[in-house]
């Protein structure tokens, strides 16, 4: 038998231990192959949300790779420990170290390459199925099949350098340790495990940290406060595990009437190893499944805020001009004629802007000026006080929902302003989800003589603007309806006005509510589509890597319950400890990034005032719990039929 045969022997015989290592491997390769077929699709050379698509789905090409990476890497590194035994036996039997690293390199080149080609196999007979899926959710249109030939090559270069590199790395972990140390192997007694009481305390300290930072007072909340959440929470969880978990462990040990009672002594003793050795996977998965559900918040949450701008700006449509007007009248015939032949009643109102700046808050924003006669046109849809200024300095300050101005003047306030020799008095302060969709960025209401001298004098470069409103009372009050005559033709008028633009190298711009709608939808429902294959990913991979750790520690599990069996443990008892342990480890990351959402995006959404979306997130939580319970059963049932084997 030459070396290459004994190799795949080993693969062979080796088949239930890698068989999750295998399937994992080989669905990542499945997942990155998919998205390389639709990102080489030649659909996706177009303008649009095609490239949009695309590019959402190349960031994620490389979140799936380097997170195979480190899977790959932790995995072999785990099961090579598992076989130090084996090791130890070919070197006591005359293998020399550059032997056991070559047969543990064709192993994983072996295993890599079965992985690669049914990862590209399965995605080759799926590639149609996920090419609908894509354009449904997406929006992009019919994606039709082609042959990925650029996608299988990418896949297949990426991946064999991934698992060549993991190959060369895998042979450190071979050298570490002699021969005596490999020979003892799972036999080697475990040392008990070790607590720091300070790393522990600095596990409570991160987690309070990231609690107080999102639950200080409204008013001191800044962005700032999620980073720091974040990495402390991040931090936290990680010595949640590794430390406070094992400690938490102890502590239960103390109460003697409780461990005492039954099977609780046999799995609070293991639970402290378990939780140990796995913390690093059990941290892994709470991170994700809380990224996820977060997500999820948040997506729902710009749904929301879509719907919202939807019903709440005035205007079907507006055209957009800086400086050089000189396309606008093309743009409303254009506009107009379309309309007319559809037989739809509007109106449109044309308004100029300027802008200013207070001189003595430098750091704050630019402020958009328009003359009183002219908001006069506009103030009932914008849905904001009418307004007449009583002295020529008299001023109405018009502030968008949830506009962050640290400095902003107060009402009997006055505001020194760029052009002016004297500062404005601001008389009153309005706003409004109506304004916020027609600007966003604060606005005064000022005098026509007032609003000519800041427009006249301003001379350092900064164009003037002009925008048209365009208002369909008949498309009014209405839901989205991607069916609508409004949706129709605002994307076709889109269309025209960019394409005259590409023409003519004319200046402005076209948009439409119906049209940011529908881009927003199209953007969440690509985050959505790429958010639910990663999260997936990470949920089936850290579910196998769980029952690769289960089933490498099997042997060792085997000995001390088939030990316990010879002192009375019945198999109902034995099933009762198994199931505990494993079902803690499977669905404890599940109750601790629940628990981390709900903290986390409550304050969040409570600043800026959104609608309770605890549903979406339970469910979200609830597809999770779903998918860990499905793992549970195969992994229990399999675990368990090996433990009862050895009962006597």
């Amino acid at each position: 038998m030459n070396f290459p045969r004994f190799a795949y022997n080993n693969v062979k015989r080796n088949a239930r231990a890698y068989f999750a290592y295998f399937l994992s491997s080989a669905f990542m390769v499945m997942i990155f192959f998919s998205f390389a077929v639709f990102i080489y699709h030649p659909a996706n050379d177009r303008e649009g949300m095609h490239r949009m698509a695309k590019a959402s789905m190349s960031t994620a090409e490389y979140i799936i790779f380097v997170f195979a990476f480190f899977f790959v890497l932790y995995s072999i590194s785990v099961f090579l420990k598992s076989r130090n035994k084996e090791f130890g036996l070919l070197l006591m039997l005359g293998a020399k170290p550059s032997q056991l690293n070559r047969l543990v390199f064709l192993e994983n080149i072996l295993i890599g390459a079965g992985a690669i080609l049914s990862g590209l196999a399965g995605g080759l007979l799926l590639s149609k199925l996920f090419l609908l899926a894509a354009a449904k959710m997406t929006g992009t249109g019919e994606l039709p099949f082609y042959w990925p030939v650029e996608a299988a090559l990418l896949t297949f270069g990426a991946f064999s350098i991934l698992f060549l590199a993991i190959s060369v790395l895998t042979l450190l972990f071979v050298r570490k340790r002699n021969v005596l140390e490999l020979i003892q192997g799972s036999a080697k007694p475990k040392t008990e495990p070790k607590v720091s009481i300070w790393l522990a305390l600095l596990g409570v300290a991160l987690l309070v940290v990231g609690y107080l930072a999102l639950h200080t007072e409204k008013q001191d909340f800044n962005p700032s406060s999620i980073f720091v959440a974040a990495a402390a929470g991040i931090a936290g969880t990680y010595f949640f595990y590794s430390q406070l978990s094992v400690l938490f462990m102890r502590l239960l040990k103390r109460r003697r009437a409780f461990v005492w009672k039954r099977i609780n002594l046999l799995w609070i003793s293991e639970m402290a190893y378990k939780i140990k050795d796995n913390a690093r996977v059990l941290f892994l998965v709470t991170v994700v499944t809380s990224i996820a559900a977060m997500s999820t918040g948040f997506v729902v949450f710009n749904w929301q805020q879509a719907k919202s701008a939807y019903a709440s700006d005035p205007y079907a449509m507006k055209l957009n001009y800086y400086g050089d007007t000189a396309s606008k009248e093309a743009h409303m015939q254009k506009i107009a004629e379309k309309l007319d032949a559809s037989g739809i009643d509007y109106q449109a109102q044309e308004i100029a802007f300027t802008d200013t700046r207070s001189t003595v808050d430098t750091e704050g924003p630019y402020i958009e000026v328009v003359a009183a006669s002219d908001y006069r046109r506009v103030s009932a849809d914008w849905k904001t006080p009418a307004y007449q200024a009583k002295t020529p300095r008299a001023a109405l300050l018009l502030l968008p929902d949830g506009f962050v101005w640290k400095n902003a003047p107060v009402v009997g306030g006055g505001m020194p302003a760029e052009s002016l020799n004297e500062p404005l008095e601001i008389e009153n302060t309005a706003g409004g989800a109506s304004f916020s969709k027609v600007s966003s960025t604060p606005m005064l209401v000022v005098s026509d003589e007032t609003y000519g001298g800041i427009a006249s004098v301003r001379g350092d470069g900064r164009p003037s603007i002009t925008r048209v409103y365009y208002r369909v009372p008949d498309w009014d009050s209405k839901p989205y309806d991607p069916e609508s005559r409004e949706v129709r033709l605002s994307m076709e008028l889109q269309r025209s006005i960019r394409e005259m633009q590409a023409a003519d190298g004319t200046s402005g711009y076209m948009n439409s509510r119906a049209g940011s709608y529908e881009e927003g939808r199209q953007y969440m429902a690509v985050f959505s589509f790429i958010g639910i294959f990663i999260a997936l990913m990470f949920s089936l991979t850290s579910a196998s890597f769980l029952y690769f750790k289960l089933h490498a520690e099997l042997s060792r599990d085997a000995q001390m319950y088939r030990s316990l069996s010879k002192t009375g443990l019945s198999i109902g008892e034995m099933r009762k400890s198994a199931t505990l342990q494993i079902a803690l480890l499977f669905f404890i990351p599940i109750l601790v990034s629940a628990v981390q959402t709900f903290v986390v995006l409550d304050p969040i959404l409570a600043l800026i005032s959104v609608q309770d979306i605890s549903v979406p997130i339970l469910l979200t939580m609830g597809a999770f719990l779903a998918v860990q319970a499905v793992y549970f059963l195969i992994v229990q049932t399999r675990y368990i039929g090996r433990l009862k084997k050895v009962m006597v």
